[in-house]
């Protein structure tokens, strides 16, 4: 057997997780962690080609926990998440009890970046900020810089660390700014109709890519122009992170994908030029939503989804799971198809169908209406809305009890 061209399943980490895997981060080719919003951060190792195991669960967030970064100065993993705290825990005693706590942000801590070049770790949070985090000479973790001037939840951050704007920050809602290193904004990008949901910083420091929520992945000049428009997702673009070997970017998201992008990127500090032959991969997922996505040194790639599973890709035969394996796999894949081809038509016969409702926030104030389509999910819906009206977790929660509430009866 060869290598395909495709990526073929390798491997689905077990046991799951009890809720959604909001982020995964691929440590090494043997070590990969996990973030839920069942409120752990799992930590997993490599037993074999095709298995890893579960080493630890670190504690600590009592909340969804929906980011991740990899801190290799001190080894440390950094996770944040509706706790509104960064945890940093210790890789090499794997203590389920956290090292230090960054406190700073006021609501859910929903990306990190670190910067090996500079020691520097960026977050970014649905209080509209972005924070630059390092380590001061007695060992504790100070902000050095509070970027402010975001009108909606910082949804991308990076460090630029090579090129004409080295140790400059990128931060993004739906306009991308560009900060010097002293945390003044230098330039100010339109990002895209929709939130921009993640930045990744491409070769070379003078270009780089932004997943949004416009089903589209955008890759950008420093000056803020931009110069690709890679089209294939269906829905919601979550993720988009650095490829490694011959894929140049690999994205996830709400259309049950992930997708591995080549063969297009020649010489990113100033053209595109494409190439004959595939240029996307699409890897596809039983779950509607994938989450997040990370890749290994060796070419695989890491996904995370709604379905509490971790999957590990792979083009290497001898990394890829036995046939047996694959075959129920692609059964999976064709059910679920089928359904949503199903849900697709019903959905079509429904698309009138809602269900109006009102949220009182304030009882100063009259209540605010909520128009809410039948099949939709109640989590999504109630995060939106806390975003939209900077409501706490807790009024979040309430909120999505009361969707609940009154979908269900009308689904019934």
């Amino acid at each position: 057997m060869e290598d395909s061209d495709e990526y073929n399943l390798s491997c689905e980490l077990s046991p799951p997780h009890q809720g959604d895997v909001k982020a995964v981060l691929a440590i090494s080719d043997d070590l990969v962690a996990s973030a839920s919003r069942d409120s752990s951060v799992g930590l997993w190792s490599r037993k074999s080609q095709t298995e890893l195991e579960l080493k630890t669960l670190l504690n600590g967030h009592h909340a969804y926990v929906n980011s991740l970064a990899y801190i290799p100065s001190g080894d440390f993993l950094a996770s944040g998440g509706n706790s509104t705290v960064i945890l940093l825990h210790s890789i090499k005693t794997l203590s389920p009890e956290s090292q230090h706590c960054l406190i700073g942000h006021t609501s859910n801590v929903c990306t990190l970046h670190y910067s090996t070049k500079h020691k520097k770790l960026i977050s970014g949070s649905w209080d509209q900020t972005a924070r630059v985090w390092s380590k001061s000479p007695n060992e504790e973790w100070t902000c050095e810089a509070v970027l402010e001037g975001h009108e909606q939840a910082v949804w991308g951050v990076a460090i630029i660390d090579e090129g004409p704007k080295l140790g400059c920050y990128i931060t993004a809602d739906r306009m991308i700014f560009l900060w010097n290193e002293k945390g003044e904004i230098i330039e100010r990008f339109k990002g895209s109709p929709e939130p921009v949901r993640s930045i990744a910083i491409l070769p070379g420091g003078e270009t780089f890519a932004t997943a949004c929520n416009d089903n589209l992945v955008r890759i950008w000049n420093i000056q803020g122009s931009v110069i690709e428009i890679l089209k294939g997702h269906k829905d919601y673009v979550y993720q988009v992170v650095l490829g490694q070997q011959e894929v140049q970017l690999v994205s996830c998201g709400e259309d049950h994908t992930a997708r591995a992008w080549k063969g297009m990127l020649s010489d990113m500090r100033q053209k595109l030029i494409h190439v004959e032959g595939k240029k996307e991969s699409v890897i596809l997922h039983p779950c509607q939503t994938v989450w997040s996505v990370s890749c290994m040194s060796n070419g695989d790639i890491v996904t995370g989804g709604s379905d509490g599973r971790i999957r590990i890709w792979s083009l290497d035969e001898k990394r890829i799971s036995d046939i047996q394996t694959r075959e129920v796999y692609a059964k999976v894949i064709e059910d679920v198809t089928s359904k949503h081809k199903e849900g697709q038509k019903d959905a079509a016969s429904q698309a009138t169908i809602t269900i109006d409702i009102d949220i009182r926030i304030s009882d100063d104030e009259p209540p605010l209406p909520l128009v809410i389509q039948a099949g939709a999910d109640p989590r999504e819906i109630a995060e939106s809305f806390g975003r939209q009206h900077g409501l706490s977790e807790n009024y979040i929660n309430q909120i999505e009890a009361f969707i609940k509430a009154h979908i269900d009866p009308a689904n019934a």
